[in-house]
């Protein structure tokens, strides 16, 4: 093998190992952002969940008994248990896509110290690339099940958002019969 050809194929095996780090680099960016795309949906989710507690302690004066008001009666308490089924399926989800889990580390020991002694730079170059793409591969995965309860989350959120809208206008529509009828 010339020299030349040495050098390049060096040059090949280094541009493979940079490759395969800057794709776990990448990957562990996201990994950040999506935990902080995490704690800003549990933000949301936190005042989401004040706004129906609130509801329900402003609604419990007013609407208990529930059967006093009837179908609207029935209908409000209904919503209200959905939307606390969505708000804390949504808490669970989030806190489980935030939830502490290994995070891949591309493997220096020991037997990266031997290598250094034992082996050509050439072949230090190639198992560096590989440990980053086997890195990179568990991060992949850890990422894909956080995005999935993520977007789980997401889901729920919405959901519960738009309960709790319908559960606001049921709110002011049975108060605002009540103050008719008793009138």
């Amino acid at each position: 093998m010339s020299p030349d050809t040495g050098d390049r194929l060096m040059e090949n095996y280094k541009f493979l190992y940079e490759l395969s780090r800057k794709a776990l680099d990448e990957e562990l960016d996201r990994y950040k952002k999506l935990d902080e795309k995490a704690s800003r949906f549990l933000s949301i989710l936190s005042i989401g969940i004040v706004a129906y507690t609130a509801l329900l302690n402003a609604a419990s004066s007013k609407i208990l008994p529930v059967s006093t008001f009837g179908v609207l009666g029935w209908l409000f308490a209904i919503l209200s248990g959905l939307t606390f089924v969505a708000l804390f399926s949504a808490w669970f989800r989030i806190f489980n896509s935030i939830k502490l889990s290994d995070s891949p580390t591309v493997a220096i020991g020991k037997t990266a110290n031997e290598l250094a002694d034992q082996e050509e730079i050439i072949t230090m170059y190639y198992l560096l690339a590989l440990s980053c793409q086997e890195a990179l591969g568990i991060a992949r995965s850890v990422l894909q099940e956080k995005t999935d309860y993520l977007e789980s989350a997401y889901r729920e959120i919405f959901a519960s958002t738009c309960l709790l809208g319908a559960c606001l206008l049921l709110y002011f529509w049975i108060a605002a019969s009540s103050q008719g009828v008793g009138s």
